[in-house]
């Protein structure tokens, strides 16, 4: 009965008052798509601006700072008995240790290590020797 009776009504308007209408509707969503246009253009144009932005690398003081530090508390752990979930501090403070390695090899021009994830004491020294030659020791100094 209701669908007949809104059929019905809606058969019975005239061309003038479905323009209104259809105006009506118009004048409502419009501003809205509006909205949402400008939103999601502002989103990708901060999406492009952020992968054009180039990184800039950390400062050598600082990593230097970083290797001195990872390496002292690898050092700590390694030497420390009772430490709880030793075995993945020891992965964790490692591969940050390697990583930041990594990063230092790139900034000066040393031959990086072969394979990060399971690099020898061997080659860690060779990487932290060619690293002292140019000017960066990751060792922290001793007190006298």
């Amino acid at each position: 009965m209701f669908c007949r009776g809104l059929i019905s009504a809606v058969a019975g308007l005239t061309l003038v008052e479905v323009s209104v209408a259809a105006e009506f509707v118009i004048a409502i969503l419009l501003p809205t798509a509006f909205g949402w246009a400008l939103i999601a253009s502002i989103r990708i144009s901060r999406r492009l601006a952020e992968r054009r932005r180039v990184a800039t690398p950390e400062p050598i003081d600082r990593l230097r700072a970083n290797l001195q530090r990872l390496r002292a508390e690898l050092e700590a752990v390694e030497t420390t008995s009772g430490v709880p979930a030793k075995a993945l501090r020891l992965r964790a403070l490692r591969a940050a240790y390697l990583d930041a390695l990594g990063t230092a090899c790139q900034r000066l021009g040393v031959s990086p290590l072969e394979d990060s994830e399971r690099a020898s004491l061997a080659e860690i020294y060779r990487v932290e020797a060619a690293l002292r030659e140019r000017g960066l020791d990751v060792r922290q100094p001793t007190p006298h």
